[in-house]
């Protein structure tokens, strides 16, 4: 934590504009970076960007890899700048591609797509005299060749996960396993480009680290010891969440969940890499569900009934002992939301970690409720939503009367035109060091424009911005002076 206050805000990189289906590390990302420099914001704030699959529904929160990149992301234009591609071939694979709404990613045509330019973009690749690349598997290959053979086995396979291959697996092709390697060095290359432009214009990346990975991941394929399974080598409880303000009943997520034994016997040392290498990506790190590193919650795979788990102890101190040791000013965010017990507050204290607080959550409760801005503490990062959350002005529309009685109350919202304005005001105004407020909020949009909703599978993750939209003068006139009217405007 600093002394200096800063403003942020969310977006995705899949919610940027793009002709290709989904958004990217291109031009309008730097684009993106340029709007936040005039707004006076200090901090960009994404989602996870490790590699997703189809079967978990393109959820950053299920990476096939926890150390990979999503090669969804890799823009397409940047290739021809390469010499990789030239427009001739682009403009062939794209001949009479059409979007029905470019409002929603379309990740499975996307993806179809791109695959086609990106073998033609590997055909035309010199490994042998590309010393950049050879570095780079020279020094991301403690997690690059596990995760490349998996992917060529997904790929030898039908794309279909490693319990649905036949037995014995197809033999994975090695050309298949240096191209996935290839894709790694295309996204990695153009997200170290995007976060050099960003933090020479004084712009912090502020990532994000799901706790868990997918079973449907080269880290659990490869690294079974390191979590809680039967026999056959299969998890024997899956991870979620009982019922919290997100969701009435509870949440089936359905990762594996970890052997905290195991980790520990080893001095937690994939976690310690796993951290390391975020903060060679991000500026700042937020880490999601950190109640699960003080107890886990255990469903059964059978059931999957959210309401019926229990909590298991997890060796939380322990781990950010080790983390703290082996890494130095790590720049951590706490994602501390859900059911927090005291002992969760405890480690919260003991690393002392930045933790979040939600003014949507403040009004169902009384004066004493924590998420109201009044209770924000310094050493915590302020929201009007996160990714979970629904839009302000949605929130506005379905909350309870009594919530929103308490809220006009306590807001004087009956001042405003905009009573998304009041909100957002609230939070830039509190004592948190950092206040981040969702793109869709500064621009009011209602609950078609929610990134996600907790306990529905469905529908998810694709929620983009359309160019027109992106640069409008009067909004920006409107960010710039509400970030500079409560002392969290950055001057470059």
């Amino acid at each position: 934590m600093t002394n200096t206050r800063k403003a942020g805000i969310l977006l995705p990189i899949f919610s940027l504009p793009s002709k290709y289906g989904v958004g990217s590390l291109g031009h309008c990302a730097y684009e993106f970076v340029d709007f936040l420099v005039r707004t006076g914001q200090s901090v960009w704030q994404i989602l996870p960007i490790t590699a997703t699959a189809a079967i978990d529904e393109y959820s950053p929160y299920k990476s096939v890899c926890a150390f990979s990149g999503n090669y969804d992301l890799i823009d397409i234009d940047m290739l021809v700048g390469k010499g990789l591609v030239d427009w001739n071939f682009i403009n062939s694979v794209y001949q009479g591609y059409y979007q029905a709404d470019p409002r929603y990613a379309d990740y499975a045509k996307a993806r179809s797509l791109k695959m086609i330019i990106f073998r033609e973009a590997f055909r035309n690749f010199d490994p042998k005299h590309d010393q950049a690349y050879k570095d780079f598997k020279k020094e991301n290959a403690f997690w690059l060749d596990d995760f490349a053979k998996y992917m060529a086995l997904k790929e030898a396979n039908d794309e279909k996960p490693y319990w649905e291959w036949p037995n014995p697996a197809n033999k994975p092709n090695p050309d298949t396993i240096d191209f996935h390697c290839f894709l790694q060095y295309l996204f990695f290359d153009q997200w170290h480009q995007l976060k050099k432009y960003a933090n020479d214009r004084g712009i912090e990346i502020f990532g994000d680290m799901p706790i868990y990975v997918s079973r449907d991941s080269s880290d659990f394929y490869y690294n079974r010891d390191m979590f809680l399974t039967d026999e056959k080598g299969e998890p024997h409880q899956i991870s979620g969440v009982p019922p919290d303000e997100f969701s009435a009943t509870g949440q089936v997520w359905g990762n594996p969940l970890y052997d905290w034994d195991y980790l520990k016997k080893h001095k937690f040392g994939w976690w310690v890499k796993r951290i390391q290498k975020s903060l060679e990506l991000y500026d700042i790190l937020r880490i999601d569900h950190f109640r699960g590193f003080e107890s886990f919650y255990s469903i059964d795979p059978v059931t999957r009934d959210a309401m019926n788990g229990r909590w298991i102890k997890a060796p939380g101190k322990e781990l950010f002992d080790q983390v703290n040791k082996e890494i130095k000013n790590a720049n951590i965010v706490a994602e501390d939301l859900g059911i927090i017990t005291d002992e969760v507050r405890d480690l919260l204290d003991y690393t002392g970690f930045p933790g979040m607080k939600i003014v949507q959550f403040g009004f169902s409760s009384d004066a004493d409720n924590l998420n109201l801005p009044h209770n924000y503490p310094k050493n915590s990062v302020a929201y009007t939503g996160t990714h979970d959350n629904t839009s302000l002005a949605e929130w506005l529309k379905t909350c309870s009367p009594s919530e929103f009685s308490y809220a006009e109350a306590y807001l004087r919202m009956s001042a405003y035109d905009r009573y998304t304005e009041c909100l957002i005001r609230s939070v830039m105004m509190t004592n948190s060091y950092m206040a981040i407020i969702p793109l869709q909020d500064w621009y009011d949009f209602e609950g078609w424009s929610r990134i996600n909703t907790p306990g529905i599978d469905e529908g998810n993750w694709i929620f983009r911005m359309l160019p027109h939209e992106m640069y409008n003068h009067d909004l920006e006139g409107y960010i710039s002076y509400i970030t500079g009217l409560y002392g969290r405007f950055k001057n470059r």
